[in-house]
């Protein structure tokens, strides 16, 4: 199913077996069944291909979509949301590149498709890349690299750029932007080692900022210490003050 959704049938038997017998006498190294308009523009839309280019099949395959796509001046998301207040926008533009991904990856709803996490980890590779960005390109008539799952590793790192680049940085909320800020901390999170020295300043950074915000009131933070020294049993207390001070 992997290599059939990229334009790689699997062979007819009889057929494949005369091949393997031309290939045992001729020399020949490659034999596949292909179809040229699925494998061909996601192949080489991500570099040049001199392996492919001069081949006919492939050569009027990627003229044909080049053109298709010049002529093509409908931009059906950009109409969708003509008018639609700012927060509107922002989550129809997550819900696009959701949408998109699920699709490319064969997924029957964009709920399985989790913003923060990587395109990398949800199976992407450099065809997959190409679909994602051919579909993005021509729903928002933006020309798009066939790098974007690498340069933008995340649903919602890429759907912040393509509102930003859609919309302007500066026609986000506040409060979405923040949002957005903290999708990306999470991924970033995510993606640390138990092990990672940095993971204890960082939750004594999220508290600080927890107590900023009204959610752990420094008050509320003593009296919880508090109540578990009252709960714990001496031998309890005496384990904490080894593990983290060391015996003297």
């Amino acid at each position: 199913e992997h290599l059939r959704r990229r334009g790689l049938k699997a062979l007819d038997p009889d057929h494949a077996v005369s091949m393997l017998e031309r290939a045992a006498v001729d020399g020949s190294v490659v034999v596949a069944d292909v179809d040229w308009e699925r494998f061909a523009p996601a192949f080489t839309g991500a570099r040049p291909s001199p392996l492919l280019e001069d081949l006919p099949e492939v050569a009027d395959v990627v003229g044909s979509t080049s053109r298709a796509a010049a002529e093509d001046g409908g931009h059906p998301f950009l109409d969708r949301v003509a008018g639609a207040a700012v927060m509107e926008r922002s989550q129809a533009v997550l819900d696009l590149v959701r949408s998109h991904t699920a699709a490319v990856l064969g997924m029957r709803d964009m709920k399985a498709v989790e913003p923060v996490r990587a395109f990398r980890d949800l199976g992407f590779d450099s065809l997959t890349a190409v679909e994602l960005r051919n579909g993005l390109n021509a729903e928002t008539g933006m020309q798009l690299p066939a790098t974007l799952v690498f340069d933008y590793p995340t649903p919602q790192l890429l759907a912040d750029h393509l509102h930003d680049t859609l919309f302007g940085a500066a026609d986000r909320e506040p409060e979405a932007v923040l949002l957005a800020d903290l999708d990306r901390f999470a991924g970033a999170i995510s993606g640390l080692s138990q092990e990672n020295a940095a993971r204890g300043l960082i939750e004594a950074r999220l508290r600080s900022i927890l107590a900023e915000l009204g959610g752990v009131a420094e008050g509320d933070a003593k009296s919880a210490v508090s109540q578990q020294l009252d709960a714990a049993s001496d031998d309890e207390i005496f384990d904490f003050i080894n593990q983290e001070l060391g015996r003297s």
